[in-house]
């Protein structure tokens, strides 16, 4: 599950955060940060869904992961003072506090429940990295995607062994995430459809058996 800081925070280090935080809107479409920027401020999101993106040299977008709410981004460049990572870009419309990287830096030292929440952060894109590595060097095309939709499904939550992903991601950006590329993904998701296992209805991927397509991965 995505980190969600706010609610690790204690009352008093909340009231920290609160006191020097800045709250905006994003409309959808709107760009929170850009990729390879030099801007340090960091992001801790409220409500809405904001996306990472990547543009390799040709400009080709390579998106590998949603943001939703009580998710922090933009830690990184704080940090070390490096060019941002990725771009984010909100999907819908997207409430989020601003830190600059001094106040951060503040929180950081004084705050201890909001810097073990931060660190709790960044050891879970530690593992999520590292599981992705191993996945593309271990498993088919079709297996990396299920295990990309199970993925998301526990991100947005799902009840007795159903899940919707709204938006639904289109297959280029399923590709992206998968380090494949739109045809093997479209050949992938039209067998999944076809074994009634994932449904596009209503702008939104419907996933009806969770179980049957986690028996669809190799055992550990």
């Amino acid at each position: 599950m995505p980190s969600r800081l706010l609610e690790r925070l204690s009352p008093a280090d909340r009231a920290k955060l609160d006191k020097v935080a800045e709250v905006n809107s994003y409309a959808a479409g709107e760009m929170l940060v850009s990729h390879l920027g030099d801007q340090n401020n960091v992001f801790i999101v409220h409500s809405g869904l904001a996306r990472v993106t990547i543009f390799s040299q040709q400009g080709r977008p390579v998106t590998y992961r949603d943001i939703g709410a009580g998710a922090i981004f933009g830690e990184l460049a704080a940090i070390d003072d490096g060019p941002r990572a990725a771009g984010v870009t909100a999907v819908d419309e997207v409430v989020a506090a601003r830190l600059s990287q001094r106040d951060f830096r503040m929180l950081m030292d004084t705050a201890d429940t909001f810097r073990w929440a931060v660190l709790e952060h960044l050891s879970g894109e530690i593992r999520r990295m590292t599981m992705r590595i191993f996945e593309f060097s271990t498993l088919t095309v079709r297996e990396r995607l299920i295990s990309e939709l199970l993925r998301i499904a526990a991100e947005n939550g799902f009840t007795e062994g159903r899940a919707e992903i709204t938006p639904a991601l289109t297959h280029f950006e399923l590709a992206t995430r998968i380090s494949s590329h739109r045809e093997a993904v479209s050949r992938a998701m039209s067998e999944l459809s076809k074994q009634g296992l994932i449904a596009k209805r209503m702008g939104t991927w419907v996933l009806d058996d969770l179980d049957t397509l986690r028996d669809a991965l190799p055992e550990d």
